[in-house]
């Protein structure tokens, strides 16, 4: 499953976003701030999973494009394997 993001550059590394899911994380570099937004993903997949609810519907990509808000940031794709479910601690 793909999920949209958006990178940023700030003056400490990037900002990472997810439009579809309201995920807003971070990296030093753009592998770390990628693989943030992975596990911040899988952790937000999870959660709907545990409690019932079904995942926000994913709008079209041109809806993130358009928006003013996302003016100048860099949009690219992570892979996320399926929810799976907690180990026990």
């Amino acid at each position: 499953m793909q999920f949209l993001i958006t990178l940023e550059q700030t003056e400490s590394g990037f900002s990472v976003q997810v439009p579809d899911l309201a995920i807003l994380t971070y990296g030093g570099t753009i592998n770390t701030a990628k693989q943030a937004a992975v596990e911040a993903i899988q952790v937000n997949l999870n959660a709907y999973k545990e409690t019932g609810k079904s995942m926000p519907y994913k709008k079209p990509i041109v809806t993130h494009l358009e928006n003013p808000d996302y003016k100048g940031l860099l949009f690219t794709f992570v892979d996320i394997a399926e929810a799976v479910e907690r180990a026990a601690a």
